[in-house]
């Protein structure tokens, strides 16, 4: 007779395209569904990852797709204060939803990211162990002090808990004085035989002789601006380069309107969304990172597998990642400092060689594997 299986739910507000979401889909692909019963609640069903759920995974939502609302600037009112009214609802009252959706037999409760904490805390399902998953620097919560402090106690009330580096373990440890002895690190796991896939599909001619790809969301904590700056400078310098950043967000007027202030247009380039921004990295000599925060992020992970040397700013667990001076460099957040590193590989071709021929990608695989028994643990 077959092992009964153990029912697991992931909480998280949706499915927008970002890292956290990234992981969740490699974690819920990576899962044995012989062994596990997993159900994604939703927030809201909304976000351009919604169509890559493993099939036997279980999607229930609270409220609607706001791309479904009406035109209509009346009725769509209607349908947000409604969707609104929806959730708070189920914040008050959430054994509704769980018993109509049968969920309050479930063995294990995630709350993927800090935003998720308290409702997890507050399933109307007592007897589900609580997981907390941690995947940034809860400095920048984007909560302030007195909020941050409240989550890190929320932490010493459930049963185990992940951080995806020892960077954002050891702060909230130092930071809020706890002492989480029941959570462990587990890095972000890496689908590798999909990132070498992607990496072998053809890029458009002008993307072919790129000397810089950077790859994220576009606003200002990424570091894109100083970006445009360093580059602005070596240009100014005499270089003769090109850097493409892959990704869309706020602050890409404010990018356009410097690329523009300083006449790029033909060396730096804002491709916007792209559903394989790998192979625009492979295609690339570096792989620069200039964020000012970071946890553990899946994009350098990818660089790493394809070889890619990488230039990163040394804060997170970006240095649990980059080993300096041998598969990349680290530097301080900063646009002087972003333009030393740039300048210094520019005049050190030899370094690119160097890098590149460190095989990041069989460290990689082994710590893949590892990743993945820590996860199946932390299921049995």
């Amino acid at each position: 007779m077959p092992a009964k299986k153990k029912k697991i739910i992931f909480r998280n507000r949706s499915l927008e395209m970002g890292g956290i979401e990234a992981v969740l889909l490699n974690i819920l692909h990576h899962l044995d569904k012989n062994k596990f019963e997993i159900v994604l609640l939703l927030n809201y069903r909304q976000g351009e990852f919604l169509n890559r759920v493993p099939k036997n995974v279980r999607v229930i939502s609270v409220g609607e797709n706001s791309k479904s609302f009406s035109e209509n600037p009346f009725l769509k009112t209607f349908q947000k204060i409604k969707r609104r009214f929806k959730y708070g609802f189920f914040e008050v009252f959430p054994e509704y939803f769980y018993k109509k959706n049968q969920l309050l037999d479930f063995d294990f409760e995630v709350a993927f990211s800090h935003y998720m904490m308290k409702n997890v805390l507050k399933s109307p399902n007592r007897n589900s162990k609580k997981i907390f998953w941690i995947h940034g620097d809860l400095r920048n919560s984007g909560f302030g002090e007195k909020e941050n402090q409240k989550f890190a106690n929320q932490m010493l009330k459930f049963d185990n808990g992940v951080f995806v580096s020892k960077h954002g373990k050891n702060i909230v440890e130092k930071n809020w004085n706890v002492q989480l002895n029941h959570a462990h690190v587990i890095y972000n796991p890496l689908n590798i035989e999909e990132i070498l896939g992607k990496a072998q599909e053809n890029v458009e001619e002008k993307f072919c002789d790129i000397d810089f790809v950077s790859v994220g969301r576009l606003f200002s904590a990424k570091g894109f601006a100083d970006l445009v700056e360093a580059h602005h400078q070596l240009i100014c310098e005499g270089y003769s380069i090109k850097t493409l950043i892959v990704g869309d967000g706020m602050q890409l007027k404010e990018l356009e309107n410097l690329i523009k202030k300083y006449g790029l247009k033909d060396t730096f380039f804002l491709y916007g969304f792209s559903e394989n921004p790998i192979k625009y990295m492979q295609n690339a000599r570096y792989f620069l990172l200039p964020s000012y925060s970071e946890s553990y992020p899946m994009v350098i992970g990818e660089a790493l597998i394809l070889n890619k040397p990488v230039l990163a700013t040394d804060v997170g667990g970006v240095s649990e990642m980059v080993q300096n001076e041998i598969n990349g460099l680290l530097f301080k957040p900063g646009k002087q400092e972003l333009y030393q590193t740039m300048k210094r590989v520019l005049d050190e071709p030899t370094l690119e060689k160097k890098f590149g021929a460190h095989n990041s990608l069989t460290e990689l695989k082994a710590r893949n594997v590892e990743i993945y028994q820590q996860l199946d643990q932390l299921f049995n």
